[in-house]
Order: structure tokens, then C-alpha cells, then sequence
């Protein structure tokens, strides 16, 4: 079975415990790395993190971006999102599909 973990602030990961994922809170930057290096040790298959901390472990995740495990997804934080999941996104399915396809061509 998959080991699932949800990094990001108390109200945005504390329902995903209802889920079996195991919700990390995290208040701070630092609390951000250590929690997402704990997660890898724990040998997590997914980690969800929230966009602050996507910023804070930008470099940590980097370094799994070719690798086949952990996959790292961006999520929007419960007061909203500011763009960066949608990004992240949208690059991994250009990178993995080889061509910009969620682009709307039919706008300009």
C-alpha cells in the first residue's frame, strides 16, 4: 500500500487524516524542510504540499523531480491559491506529454 503525507498548514492538512494520508502541520519554513525530509525517510510514495511549503523545500523537491518516488504535488492552502499549484501542474503534464496541451489555442 502507498504511503500518502499532506505538508502544510494545520487547516489546510488536518482533514486529510479522515483519508488515512498522514497530515503533517507545519508552522514555519524550517518546520516545512524538516517535515518534508521526514516524509521522504518515511519512504512517503506521494507528498502533497501546500504552496507555501513548495516555496520553503523548492530546492529538497527538486532533487526527486526525474525521480520515480517520491511524487510531490502542489495544492492550493485553504484560503486560496495563488497560482503556483496550476503551474507546477501544468508543467509536469507539458514535461510528461511532450507538448504544451492544456494551453488554450482557441483564445487571442
Amino acid at each position: 500500500m502507498s504511503k500518502i503525507a499532506f505538508i502544510g498548514d494545520r487547516d489546510s492538512v488536518w482533514g486529510f487524516r479522515a483519508f488515512g494520508i498522514a497530515a503533517i502541520p507545519v508552522a514555519d519554513v524550517e518546520g516545512a524542510r524538516r517535515a518534508f525530509a521526514a516524509a521522504v525517510r518515511a519512504d512517503h510514495s506521494i507528498i502533497f504540499v501546500t504552496e507555501n511549503v513548495y516555496e520553503a523545500c523548492a530546492e529538497q523537491i527538486a532533487e526527486y523531480r526525474d525521480a520515480p518516488l517520491p511524487t510531490v504535488t502542489v495544492l492550493p492552502n485553504v484560503t486560496g491559491s495563488r497560482g503556483l499549484a496550476a503551474t507546477e501542474i501544468h508543467g509536469a503534464v507539458s514535461a510528461a506529454v511532450g507538448a504544451d496541451i492544456l494551453t488554450d489555442t482557441t483564445k487571442g
